[in-house]
């Protein structure tokens, strides 16, 4: 699909703009210019900006009679197929979001050109008044500045100078978009055309000088092998996007060299019974071409991977692609291996840690057809894969689907209904379902579940130690970090030559800093919470907000020397286990440890190579890995969520401590977890070390029931903050008011406004207001009246927020 050819009447094109208003805008596409279709991006005006954005169909948009006319369009086709901008446009429906800005999720930022500001003085402008101007005129008098050299010469006052001196004429700012420069990523180059076509083209004086010598030089090179694209690129000094615009020309073609050993080889797995009847369930609407979400509950090791390895290569077998989304960049990193083995160059990574490159050339490979399998967490729900006829969306339960900053959405959620609009079967799995998910399959009839029960190979589910740590301190007399049954465990599994995992879900070294004095926490200056000690970095740091503070010396609060560092993060216990165990090698797998994929898959790879011996970390330990060697794993008060005032917290906790467990005895050797907890008797904790799901389900389902929370009811939230607590209180309060006013008749409660259970983050003041429903519909109906509200307009971008289906409640 091309931009469309001129009418002769003026053109309006709608477009969809990342800004809060959840609404489109009018724009008129100058006579000079092709219409562009849905899909292309194009430039624009925006108040006194230059806003991109897309062309999108809205027939519900009303155009004003005075219309600004589009800037530039910036492509020839569609970026966006017409299946992603629906699906996006149901995204911003459902959640009430901008359209703009979701579709701003569905492709690399990197495809976007770049705005370049820069400062110039006006010819013939008189000397400045004001003294403070002189500075800045004189960096300007030896020619135009950017922004970003004019910043660290100026200080803190350089916006409020320039402004100063544009309202006085003495200088002007101009905009200039940097080009999009295509870089290939591709590793060979062949020619397309026969030699007479190619000498043709290269002695035309239309062809760019620069394609001539590209041409001068393939041709004189032929018969040689096939010249790489970056040799190529440095002996033409051209930059390597040349190639790419001579390849769309259909002159050349660019391809990768699929390394030894990434071709692709069969499974070597052997698919037990349970697998087999997975296998076949999901296998007939795949055939069939028909929509049908299936719930993989399979215990840890039971073999849910090859499960989706063999239902992806019978869809990418009939000529079509799979969607393999995951919770996480680590676990994407990890299992991309996997892919890698079975499938060859047809697979592509997408994730937000990539380098803008890399990932524009994964994202080009997937909406060529040259992938036929995307792996990825939530960012790659939108890859743009023809013929997609399979999704797949493993560890369904992971809340690192839900996406918290804005725009918000669920991924999971969002990939069902994606299979949905494309008519095909979508496969949740977990051993540890989210209580919707299990509720949808077992209760309200909506997903098909499959069961697996048994783990793959034959091995057996580990033993469960459950270590009640108030005895503990009650036999020692102070609190310890590991206790005895597991300090033994240590020592055993290092002499018999095995693995383990330990799990602390916190991170740094010292969890809070108490002054012994006054007894208050260290807290931190913007948020509400207190701050982490780090001590290989020395500095306390707020894990909100990122702030970071060097040690004190002295109480903030009362000027007391009597400061006392608490609490264990994985930084402590990695350091109490090497003091345990001197001859062990012991590593620490969490964020301050791991900043890239490539880190993650340096230090995994040590783990499964045996090069570790001990592996301390948070729940990144936790997931999704399938090493024979680990026999031991140790629980260090993952039950702290329970304290949480969140409706999920037991859900939460029974997912952590069954996950981690099942890291232990996946081989011939068997298996033993030490689950030390303050809550043994919680059903969530006694659930998950039988690692029984359904006991946990049912008493779960019925506190949902009772309290009415989600599945059960529809829950949505709206989220006021402020720097000013009483402004925020007052903002609340209308807030409350006109949601009162909006309220049908009946069944819609309206809890609150209320203090957040954090009640300030970076620096703002949050109060909140709960809404309970029967159904969506009903509260979806209230919240778009309630956004479409003066009020609500007016405060949406700064003070106020809505949340359909929030995530958490903290």
């Amino acid at each position: 699909m091309t931009a469309a050819p001129r009418p002769d009447r003026e053109a309006v094109v709608q477009v969809a703009l990342p800004l809060p208003p959840p609404m489109t805008f009018s724009y008129s596409v100058p006579p000079f210019m092709p219409i562009p279709g849905p899909g292309c991006r194009v430039r624009v005006p925006f108040g006194r900006r230059r806003l991109l954005g897309m062309v999108v169909n809205d027939p519900e948009a009303t155009p004003p009679q005075t219309l600004r006319p589009v800037e530039a369009a910036l492509d020839e086709r569609p970026l966006l197929p017409p299946e992603i901008l629906e699906f996006t446009r149901w995204i911003a429906r459902y959640y009430l979001l901008p359209w703009g800005m979701v579709l701003k999720c569905a492709y690399p930022g990197g495809l976007d050109p770049v705005p370049r500001v820069r400062i110039a003085p006006v010819p013939g402008a008189g000397p400045p008044e004001d003294p403070d101007l002189r500075p800045l005129l004189e960096i300007l008098s030896k020619g135009p500045r950017s922004m970003a050299t004019l910043k660290p010469r100026l200080g803190k006052d350089c916006d409020r100078l320039i402004l100063k001196a544009i309202r006085e004429g003495l200088v002007e700012q101009t905009e200039r978009w940097s080009s999009i420069r295509r870089r290939t990523g591709s590793d060979r180059i062949s020619l397309l055309r026969s030699r007479e076509e190619l000498s043709a083209v290269a002695s035309s004086p239309d062809t760019p000088p620069h394609w001539r010598k590209i041409l001068s030089i393939l041709m004189g090179a032929e018969g040689k092998g096939f010249p790489s694209v970056r040799d190529l690129a440095r002996e033409a000094r051209v930059p390597q996007y040349r190639l790419a615009e001579m390849a769309d020309a259909g002159l050349l073609e660019l391809f990768e060299v699929i390394p030894s050993g990434l071709r692709g080889k069969p499974s070597p797995h052997r698919l037990n019974d349970d697998q087999r009847r997975a296998v076949e369930a999901v296998s007939e609407p795949l055939a069939a071409g028909d929509h049908e979400v299936f719930l993989l509950f399979g215990i840890t090791g039971s073999g849910k991977t090859e499960v989706y390895l063999r239902l992806a290569a019978q869809a990418m077998e009939a000529g079509g692609t799979a969607l393999y989304l995951v919770p996480e960049i680590s676990m994407a990193s990890f299992l991309a291996r996997r892919l890698l083995e079975r499938f060859g160059a047809k697979v592509a990574i997408l994730h937000s840690s990539m380098t803008e490159r890399e990932r524009v050339r994964q994202w080009r490979r997937a909406a060529a057809g040259e992938a036929r399998l995307v792996i990825g967490p939530r960012s790659a729900l939108f890859a743009p894969l023809p013929d997609l006829p399979l999704i797949i969306v493993d560890e369904e339960h992971d809340g690192a689907y839900r996406q918290h900053e804005s725009p918000r959405f669920h991924a999971r959620d969002m990939a069902v209904i994606r299979g949905h609009h494309l008519s095909v079967p979508v496969i949740l799995g977990s051993a540890t379902p989210s209580v919707e998910s299990y509720h949808n399959a077992a209760e309200a009839g909506k997903y098909r579940l499959l069961t697996l029960a048994h783990r793959a190979g034959g091995a057996s589910l580990p033993e469960v130690e459950v270590v009640d740590m108030k005895r503990d301190f009650e036999s020692f007399g102070r609190r310890r970090a590991l206790s005895a049954p597991l300090r033994e465990a240590l020592e055993q599994t290092n002499r018999s030559g095995g693995q383990a995992v330990i799990l602390r879900n916190r991170l740094g070294f010292d969890t809070f800093v108490l002054c012994r004095r006054c007894g208050r926490t260290l807290t931190c200056g913007e948020c509400s919470v207190s701050l982490t000690h780090h001590r290989r970095a020395r500095l306390l740091k707020c894990h909100y907000c990122g702030a970071r503070l060097p040690l004190p010396e002295r109480c903030p609060h009362c000027g007391g020397e009597m400061l006392q560092y608490l609490g264990e993060g994985t930084e402590k216990i990695e350091d109490r286990i090497a003091r345990l165990l001197p001859e062990a090698s012991v590593e620490r797998m969490d964020r301050d440890r791991i900043r890239s994929g490539a880190g993650y898959d340096a230090l995994w790879s040590d783990f499964e190579g045996g090069r570790i011996d001990v592996l301390v970390g948070t729940q990144m330990v936790a997931k999704g890995h399938d090493v024979h060697s680990v026999t031991l794993v140790g629980i260090l008060s993952a039950d702290f969520i329970l304290g949480l005032p969140d409706f999920r917290g037991a859900e939460r906790t029974f997912q952590l401590i069954t996950q981690a467990s099942g890291r232990a005895g996946r081989g011939a050797e068997g298996g033993r977890v030490i689950l030390q907890t303050f809550h043994p008797d919680h059903y969530a904790v006694q659930a998950a070390s039988r690692q029984d799901f359904l006991s946990f389900y049912e008493k779960d389902i019925r506190y949902r029931r009772i309290a009415g929370y989600p599945p059960l009811t529809a829950l949505a939230r709206v989220e006021i903050r402020h720097k000013d607590p009483r402004r925020a209180d007052g903002l609340a309060g209308e807030a409350a008011a006109l949601l009162e006013s909006l309220r049908p008749g009946r069944g819609l409660r309206i809890l609150g406004p209320v203090e957040a259970p954090i009640p300030r983050l970076e620096g703002r003041y949050r109060r909140q207001i709960l809404l309970k429903a029967p159904s969506r519909n009903l509260l979806r109906s209230v919240l778009e009246s309630f956004l479409a509200d003066p009020f609500a307009r007016k405060h949406m971008a700064s003070a106020l927020d809505a949340e359909i289906d929030p995530g958490s409640l903290l």
